[in-house]
Order: C-alpha cells, then structure tokens, then sequence
C-alpha cells in the first residue's frame, strides 16, 4: 500500500466537493471540525468492484462487466472480500477495501418486502482512500497502484484547485408524518401486551416522514452536519440514489482483532439553559426505565459478540455512559472482546446483524412484531454505513438520523425501545424528538408536537 501527504484540512468536506460527482462518491465522516468527536474521516470514489443485493438477486460490476446471481448475498461478499485479503498492518483505520451499506433486512431469508426504493446492499471495493488523520492534523491518500485517476488526485490536492466555491442548491416542501400520533400510541399499547404475554422484553418501534425535495444532496448534507454533528456521519451516493447519514451510533468496529459496539438506549432532551441541561443528564443517568432498556441490549450484544469471539473476552468497559449530541442526551454503553482466529469482518457483522439497540429483545420475535406493526420496509434505516478493510479491521454505524434521497423523495424515520414500563404518549414524544433537528429544518419551524 502507498501513501502520500495531501493538505490538511479538519472540515472534511473541503475534499468531498472535489469528490461528490464521481460514482459511489463515499464518506464517513466524524464531524470533528464540529464536534471534537472521533479521530478519522475517510473519503473516496470509483470502486472497482460494486456489489448490490436484492434480497437473494445480486449484481456485481468489474469495469465493464456485469453479472447477476442467485444466491445468499453474505456467500458472495465472503468470496469476494476472501480472494482479496491483504496481511499488513497499519496506523491507519482503512487503506483498501469496502464501504458501503448493508441494510435493515440485508441478511434476512424471508421475502419480506418488495416496495422498497432502495437495495438491501450496496458495498464497492475501493482501492484508494483520503484518510484525515484530525489528531496528527494529517491527511493521507492511500493506494495500491498509481494511475492516471490517481495521479490527477494527486496534482489536484497539491493545488488549490480543489478549493473553488462550490455553488448548488436544494428544495425542499410537503413534510408528512405517515403514522398518525394515534396509531403509534396503539401499537406501543400492542408491544406492551406482547410483553406483559411475554412474547418479548423489548422492541423498538418506529415512525417514518416523507418529503418532496430536489437539487444537491450533498449540498444538504454539509448543511444538516452543522446543525447536527455526529460521531457517526457519512454520506453515500450510488446512481441515483443518496444516504445522509447523523448517526450517533456505533454498531460494530474492529481493530488489530479487538470488537466494540457502543449501543445507545435511553434518550433524553437537551435543554437550552446549561444548569437545568446538566440536570437532564442526572435524571437520565438514573432513570430506572431507561436503565432497564439499556441493560437488556448489553446483555443481548454480550450474547452476539460472544458467538465470534475468544471465551471469557467478551467484557462491558462502560456502563450506562451519558453523551449528550446537538439535540439530546443518549445513554450509551460499550462492549468488548477479542475476534476468534479466521473470522472475518463480515461474519462477525452478518452474525450480529441487525444492531440489537434497533431491534430489541429477543431479537428474532421482536423482529416479527416491528414487521407486523410498521407495514414498511425499513430499507436503510436502522441498518449499517461503514468500512471493511482489507486486513479485517471494521467501523460501522447503525443509521438512525439517517436520509435517504430517492425519485425526488426524501424520508427518514425515529423510534424507541419499548419496554413493560413504557408510558405511550412519552415514548412517542421522545422519537420525535431524536430527529427533531431534521422536522424543525424540513417543516420551517412549523412542525408541532
């Protein structure tokens, strides 16, 4: 793998403006120019392989050549990440490898929905990256081999070509909430029936919004970041359709063979005077309800983790860890273990996946009750964005706060866990008010609640 310095810049859209018209323009962006969050962003375009699943109807494009196949999507991405496996170690999180999305359903065996916009999976094996290293104040571009593409990045970047203004702009109008408040309060009555039955423990139910929009993507993306910053960020573009993603959520990273998850549960409102905000914190931090929830994923991630990792290695190093974001406060806490010897990156997702944080549990029946009660595909949503590098180290997200853009249609969705102790009308209160950010900006500040 080679390496260059480019010019540093912490705000990592400075390079994006170079990048976003070019195919599966991707970055995964940790907002660190305004919010202090993670250390890296990565960016880069023009895969050399794109690999999309429907279900089991999969294609995949090298070059000029494309095929399509029947089968279990996870087999084919094994076999093509597999036949490309490099031994290296790096500082770096990624040099080569895939990004992309797997979504809600990316792994399931029943035909569950045909209606959706987007695929299951969209991933590209990209064999340069720019990586912004914000700690050292360094950005890198990594690749394998240099070509003409390769060798105009680099005159670019040497340049200050790449920092013209860039003029686009976006409109937006029509903001519907699709399930009424009544009935998101009735079905939160039918998932505390499930549980007093005891169907399940937990679920996480949801609403979604839609909206007419048209123009730059990318344009609104740059905007939502300043408004809401995310540890988690990334925005995708292949063909056309766009991910805008402000997850605050970590699902699953990998490195140098030690797994983390950061699963997120109890949400709290942030308040606009610092003395009453700090004391939101304290009530959230001990909040029997939202401990309980929060508990319940630790124990169902402990289990998940546990199946592709060394006995005895799987430990919780915080629990019930308060992060506060731009709109509200979240609980969070992390789990780690050391990967087994031979298992791959994309097992240990595959065999977690979905995020039991956006599930509940038991995971398999509280699936069957999200499917009966929301009547929608979840495509993206509550999915995952990110990184599988070459030399088996991961980072991927869970994509709330997440956009997708599509036949001039945009829609995003919130919910919550819903556990014995949930009262209706605060549960349906609290998932508005995770992506209240995005209903004050797309209605004008008229959405009520």
């Amino acid at each position: 793998m080679n390496k260059i310095k480019i010019n540093y810049h912490e705000n990592p859209c400075i390079y994006g403006n170079a990048l976003k018209d070019f195919e599966w323009f991707i970055l995964l962006d940790s907002c660190h120019d305004k919010g202090n969050f993670g250390r890296y962003s990565i960016l880069s375009c023009n895969p050399s392989i794109k690999i999309i699943s429907h279900q089991n109807k999969i294609s995949v494009t090298e070059g000029d050549n494309r095929s399509l196949v029947i089968d279990k999507p996870l087999e084919i991405i094994k076999k093509y990440f597999k036949n490309r496996v490099v031994d290296h170690t790096s500082e770096l999180p990624f040099n080569s490898g895939y990004m992309g999305y797997f979504g809600y359903d990316a792994f399931s065996d029943e035909d569950l929905y045909s209606a959706g916009s987007f695929p299951d999976i969209a991933i590209g094996l990209y064999e340069w990256a720019i990586i912004v290293d914000h700690r050292n104040k360094i950005t890198w571009l990594t690749f394998q081999q240099e070509n003409t593409f390769i060798s105009n990045l680099i005159d670019m970047f040497k340049s200050s070509e790449y920092l013209s203004k860039v003029n686009s702009s976006y409109v937006f109008s029509n903001l519907k909430q699709i399930t009424p408040k009544e009935q998101y309060i009735d079905d939160i009555k039918k998932i505390k029936k499930y549980i007093s039955d005891g169907d399940c423990y937990q679920v996480n139910y949801s609403q979604n919004f839609k909206l007419d929009f048209t123009g730059d993507s990318w344009d609104l993306y740059k905007n939502l970041r300043n408004i809401n910053p995310a540890p988690y960020s990334s925005y995708f573009n292949f063909g056309d359709k766009y991910l805008l993603s402000c997850s605050p959520e970590r699902f699953i990273s990998i490195k140098d063979n030690i797994v983390e998850t950061k699963p997120i549960k109890g949400t709290l409102k942030r308040l606009s005077d610092k003395k009453l905000d700090e004391k939101q914190k304290e009530i959230l931090r001990k909040d029997e309800k939202n401990i309980s929830e929060n508990l319940m994923i630790v124990d169902l991630l402990r289990n998940d983790l546990s199946k592709c990792c060394n006995l005895n290695t799987v430990k919780v190093n915080k629990l019930f860890d308060i992060e506060s974001f731009a709109s509200v406060h979240h609980m969070v806490s992390t789990i780690s273990g050391k990967l087994r010897h031979n298992i791959s990156s994309i097992d240990l997702l595959a065999s977690c996946f979905p995020g039991g944080s956006i599930t509940g549990a038991p995971k398999k029946r509280s699936m069957e009750i999200i499917k009966e009660l929301e009547k929608r595909p979840r495509e993206v949503y509550c999915g995952s964005i990110g990184y599988f590098d070459l030399s088996n180290d991961m980072d991927t997200n869970i994509c709330i706060r997440t956009i997708m853009i599509c036949d001039n249609e945009l829609y995003f969705a919130a919910g919550g866990g819903i556990v014995y102790d949930s009262d209706p009308e605060e549960e349906y209160l609290e998932s508005l008010e995770k992506v209240s950010i995005f209903l004050k900006y797309f209605s004008k500040g008229s959405f009520k609640w």
